[in-house]
């Protein structure tokens, strides 16, 4: 029978569009409905009422198993309900429940985001269920994943075990970036799962006041005998280098915020010193905050600049391990670069008003552990 097996999820999140994105168990066409909601005071919670008349349904008979619809025409910063359906050439349907989608803020008021890693790259699915439940409990309006969200990328039923089953409840609602980790093995399924621009393995976007850059570090470094190796993606004059430059000096968002997996800077094992060819470039275009994984630990730096503590323009990396512990890969003693760590499952909350931003860290059973306040 046709079923829906992944989904749906939410992709690239405009001011004005959404990306609508599932995958049924065989080949059929491709249906969202939505429209516009109101809140309905009944006394029962999570009621809401069609707006009239906003019903808006777009369609795709092309049969297909991975589904990714754009929503357009849509409004900033408002909530709609929407509902996916696919038909198979027997006439089968099959249809999700209502979910909430949410599109881009204004560029000048306030939103939040989440941070987290590593579902794969620790396998454990019970953490995985825990803290997909707090990251939405906390309600953000993204998620970014800095990496190994899956164990396998190359295993189709991995993306399934470790990302998409533990993770649906959110992802139905909130949309995700992913940037790719090494777990993920550049395999041809991440490209057809995501709905980026192309090359699609890294991009940039503009959320309210910040812009974000996502970037591929398993091109920059390649593990050879166990040993990190930079290429020649990592020079200068390389497509995804100079993408980098190009994109951040032409950003004039208050807030830079840049991500990818390999840590330039972790008190612990997997610190990834090549990828600290990219500081320079980061220092001079005013990037704020750096999130990384590929250790399974939780750390945020000190503000860096030219390998140094600077409290005035330095960069702060924070490793964002979160569904994972090994606290045997932290080292005996904090490195000088360490300002707080700790191996526990977690993620990130980062809140942005105007010219403040709060980063909090929250383990998987909801406790705050380490919070950071920066301000223009």
């Amino acid at each position: 029978m046709l079923s829906i097996v992944k989904g749906p999820y939410l992709q690239w999140p405009t001011q004005d569009s959404m990306t609508v994105a599932w995958e049924t168990s065989c080949e059929a066409s491709s249906k969202v409905q939505y429209f516009e909601t109101e809140r309905v005071h009944s006394g029962l919670s999570g009621k809401f009422r069609t707006l009239e008349p906003s019903e808006r349904v777009v369609e795709d008979p092309a049969p297909r198993c991975i589904h990714q619809v754009a929503l357009t025409g849509l409004a900033p910063g408002t909530t709609y309900h929407y509902q996916i359906s696919s038909t198979d050439s027997r006439g089968e349907v099959a249809r999700s429940e209502v979910h909430p989608l949410k599109t881009s803020v204004k560029t000048d008021d306030p939103f939040c985001f989440a941070v987290t890693s590593e579902t794969g790259g620790n396998g454990k699915d019970e953490i995985n269920r825990r803290l997909f439940a707090q990251i939405r409990r906390h309600r953000p309006d993204f998620l970014l994943m800095a990496g190994d969200a899956v164990a396998r990328g190359s295993v189709y039923e991995d993306w399934s075990r470790h990302f998409f089953a533990p993770g649906r409840d959110l992802l139905t609602d909130t949309p995700f970036y992913l940037c790719l980790g090494n777990h993920e093995e550049n395999s041809p399924w991440f490209y057809r799962f995501v709905a980026y621009p192309e090359p699609k393995n890294y991009y940039s976007f503009d959320y309210g006041n910040a812009h974000f850059v996502a970037l591929d570090s398993t091109a920059f470094v390649d593990y050879r005998e166990g040993r990190p190796c930079p290429t020649e993606a990592l020079q200068p004059g390389s497509p995804q280098y100079e993408f980098l430059v190009r994109d951040l000096k032409a950003c004039q968002a208050t807030w830079k915020i840049v991500f990818f997996h390999y840590p330039p800077y972790v008190s612990g094992d997997y610190q990834v010193e090549e990828m600290r060819a990219l500081g320079p470039v980061l220092e001079e275009y005013g990037v704020d905050l750096v999130f990384n994984s590929h250790t399974i630990v939780y750390e945020r730096s000190h503000p860096l600049r030219a390998g140094r503590l600077d409290p005035e323009s330095g960069v702060i990396y924070v490793v964002a391990g979160g569904a994972g512990a090994r606290p045997e890969w932290f080292h005996p003693k904090r490195a000088w670069h360490t300002a707080q760590a700790l191996a526990v499952p977690h993620f990130v909350q980062v809140v942005v008003a105007g010219p403040t931003l709060e980063l909090r860290a929250i383990d998987d059973e909801g406790r705050l552990f380490d919070i950071l306040r920066l301000t223009r």
